[in-house]
């Protein structure tokens, strides 16, 4: 082999390397880091209660007595929250009805599928 192809395959093999190592990344970091990913997997009281146990080493018997505690806690700030929702969505509607008005027929279309998607991320975020 020459001097060129050896450079070459060198540079081949990091390459291959590098985006092995980005690909292994990005998964691991999706699966695992992502605190959404393991809220949505536990449920909101299921990660705070992770959450807690990987801070102060909870016992299972503890976990058991904490756990209805935080469901509690959890259903009524869902019950102080939910007014507050139907107020922002409305804030939205008005919003996106005045800035419709702005827009040309084909920004009209992509605005309406840009608002569907915020909405689907809202509904994953609060569970509304």
């Amino acid at each position: 082999m020459n001097k060129r192809k050896l450079i070459l395959l060198g540079i081949g093999i990091f390459l291959a390397g590098a985006l092995a190592g980005g690909a292994g990344m990005a998964w691991f970091a999706k699966a695992r880091l992502s605190p959404m990913a393991r809220m949505d997997k536990a449920g909101p009281a299921g990660f705070f209660l992770e959450r807690m146990d990987h801070a102060v080493k909870l016992s299972s018997d503890q976990k058991d007595a904490i756990r209805p505690i935080i469901d509690d806690v959890l259903a009524r700030i869902r019950e102080i929250r939910e007014p507050c929702l139907v107020g922002e969505e409305q804030a939205l509607k008005d919003g996106a009805a005045r800035i419709r008005a702005v827009l040309e027929p084909g920004q009209q279309e992509k605005f309406t599928a840009f608002m569907e998607k915020a909405k689907e991320r809202r509904k994953k975020f609060y569970g509304h």
